[in-house]
């Protein structure tokens, strides 16, 4: 019933192939959605393998008929299972998850399966059967057949195709392993193009099946060697490569499956040589909050030397299909300069606490939230006596009531006050204080609280030179403080890089500067522009020459544009303006002086002239749009329209909605 011939042997080799490249996928990686289509098409491929081998080594006719319509269902359903595979791997995850892209798949199979399965009632796909030498039969193909080759190179173009996608859009390992997939799909095409026209003229004998041990041999590497699968391609963009924070995506098994290059920075390597890696292997010091339940958030800083301090946070990443949790994902977040801020307030907070004088800080209606040590040892009220009175429990009566409503004037009015106080201890007695009462105002211009700093001048008025240096100094620190505040609050609004404002301050200020423009009625101009072949610089000349010429760009911009005007940086190596009460045309001027200003100013680094050129594109709020999204967005069309015109140059969007 069953015979071994050097075709059997081949074959069989072949199938044990597809068998070790299932097992590998099956165990390790059928639990990501790319994993799980690749496992079911190497599971398919086996399945074919098996039922070919078998048909060579059948004897009889009607054997080997119906192992090959077996083989005709495992052919078909790999293929389906590899389109959805090579979906998922270019990226294209939402595609393969439509139903009606299942549906196709489901097609596919059933359509091609039943017609092989029906062959004796038609004849479409196989019209007659001639044995050949070997035990090997020639099935002769029926006028079906050819919509079967159609569509199954029709399939593997589009295969093809998506690997080549993420040949050109991956990191440089999906790349390699778009590459082996590429170069083992290749030799699979040619042996089945080799098979349709008898090629090697050897009638009957599949050389797909019976040498896809060779074109395996690609697929294992690419599992194996190159951790296909390992890795899953996380889709990149070019604003999660350039941003500052570090982003580090790790499986169930703490393996880095994606990192971008401010990451590797921080880890001390690159991006390619940290793919695949265990995160503990690499940064032994997180070992502690990874060990922690792997569904559980975890915030945390990092000291890297006493160098650098990191805000981390350590969250679950899920996925929509398998349900669950298929990784973790880190944020690394550069907190270092708020560090070194926090440290001096720690500093400052501990000279209060040691302070020979009192401190008292209240809420804007004058409850006490805070008194240092001084005043419990001087007024003789605990602390928790004092925290949540009003200052009168100690008040005299002393002191004239106009010197206490000149204060609250001046404080309420966001302005310091000085003065001297009678006040009185918890005993009774009676002391003098000489009194500086400084409202705290937050970013938003608003007061928060009050601080008082009391110096108790009883006992030494005659020492009025000296008291004042002590106070003048403690005036300092209060100035500080408020410095501190005002650097706090500008760090969060400016790009660390160019010192220009973030997107964070468009967001804030550009609401109320277009609702201020609608109410009296004058228009707002938008200038987005881009710096030409930015990536050109970076990857010919380092990052750091990169950086330079955008502070270079920013310094421009500077020069060039108005104290009202809004100057931010958008994004990698895009910048916007926006020109209150300016039309476009003033605008125009503007930026085409800007745009002539950087291309005669070239850069120069180590003997190199870099020269520089941008592309703008430019908008009017409202007449090309009613809210700044639509500005923004038709501004952005105009910058692509100058890129694509050839850059180095300023386009008003008007101009491309009514041409010349």
């Amino acid at each position: 019933m069953f015979t071994i011939t050097p075709i059997v042997i081949s074959s069989f080799i072949s199938t044990v192939v597809l068998v070790i490249n299932t097992s590998i996928a099956w165990k390790y990686y059928r639990q990501e959605r790319s994993g799980h289509y690749f496992s079911l098409f190497t599971a398919s491929l086996a399945f074919w393998g098996v039922m070919v081998t078998l048909g060579y080594a059948a004897v009889p006719l009607q054997l080997k008929v119906f192992f090959a319509v077996l083989d005709a269902w495992g052919y078909r359903t790999a293929e389906a299972f590899l389109l959805l595979f090579a979906l998922c791997f270019a990226g294209y995850e939402h595609i393969a998850e439509k139903k009606w892209m299942k549906a196709i798949a489901v097609f596919h199979v059933l359509s091609h399966a039943l017609m092989a399965s029906t062959n004796p009632w038609h004849g479409l796909i196989w019209k007659d059967f001639i044995p050949q030498a070997n035990n090997v039969v020639l099935f002769v193909h029926g006028p079906a057949f050819a919509l079967t080759v159609i569509t199954g190179y029709s399939h593997a173009l589009i295969c093809m195709t998506l690997f080549v996608i993420a040949s050109f859009r991956g990191s440089n390992i999906i790349k390699r392993q778009a590459r082996l997939l590429i170069t083992a799909f290749l030799i699979h095409i040619f042996l089945n193009v080799a098979y349709n026209i008898d090629l090697f003229d050897t009638p009957g004998v599949d050389w797909t099946s019976a040498t896809s041990a060779f074109t395996n041999v690609f697929v294992l590497w690419a599992l194996s060697g190159q951790k296909l699968l390992n890795i899953n391609p996380i889709a990149r963009n070019k604003l999660i490569n350039n941003l500052s924070d570090g982003m580090i995506a790790l499986d169930l098994k703490n393996r880095i499956i994606d990192i971008n290059r401010s990451a590797a920075v921080i880890l001390g390597s690159t991006e390619n040589a940290l793919l695949g890696k265990k995160l503990e292997d690499v940064f032994p010091r997180i070992s502690s909050e990874l060990a922690q339940a792997p569904e559980k958030e975890v915030k945390f800083d990092l000291n890297i030397d006493d160098q650098r301090y990191y805000d981390a946070l350590l969250s679950p990443l899920r996925d929509e299909w398998p349900k669950g949790q298929i990784g973790r994902m880190i944020i690394l977040r550069d907190i270092t300069e708020r560090k070194q801020t926090e440290l001096r307030l720690l500093q400052l907070h501990k000279a209060v606490e040691q302070s020979p004088v009192s401190v008292l800080i209240t809420d804007i209606q004058g409850n006490i939230e805070y008194v240092n040590p001084y005043f419990t040892k001087l007024t003789g009220y605990e602390l928790d006596e004092a925290i949540g009175k009003n200052p009168l429990i100690i008040q005299s009566g002393s002191t004239p009531r106009e010197t206490y409503e000149e204060m609250w004037n001046t404080i309420q009015s966001g302005k310091v006050w000085r003065g001297d106080i009678w006040n009185k201890k918890k005993n009774g007695d009676l002391y003098c204080e000489l009194e500086i009462i400084t409202p705290v105002i937050d970013g938003d211009g608003a007061i928060v609280n009050y601080v008082a700093i009391k110096e108790d001048i009883t006992a030494h008025k005659e020492a009025d030179a000296k008291l004042r240096e002590a106070l003048n100094k403690l005036e300092e620190q209060m100035n500080e403080i408020q410095v501190l505040q005002s650097d706090l609050r500008e760090q969060a609004i400016r790009d660390p890089l160019t010192k220009l404002h973030n997107r964070r301050y468009l967001t804030e200020t550009l609401s109320r500067e277009l609702s201020r423009a609608m109410r009296e009625q004058y228009p707002v101009s938008f200038l987005l522009l881009d710096i030409d072949h930015f990536k050109h610089v970076n990857d010919t000349y380092g990052h750091a020459v990169g950086d330079f010429v955008l502070r270079d760009l920013a310094d421009h911009l500077a020069e060039f544009t108005r104290t009202g005007d809004i100057v931010c940086r958008y994004g990698g190596e895009e910048f916007l303006v926006v020109f209150p009460n300016t039309k476009e045309q003033d605008a125009f001027l503007i930026a085409d002086r800007l745009r002539e200003s950087i291309q005669q100013s070239p850069i120069y680094v180590d003997h190199h002239t870099i020269p520089i050129t941008i592309s703008a594109g430019i908008s009017e709020f409202p007449t090309h749009g009613q809210y700044e999204t639509l500005v923004l967005e038709t501004a952005d069309k105009a910058l692509y329209h100058a890129k694509h015109n050839g850059r180095n140059q300023v386009i008003l969007w008007s101009k491309i909605k009514a041409p010349f």
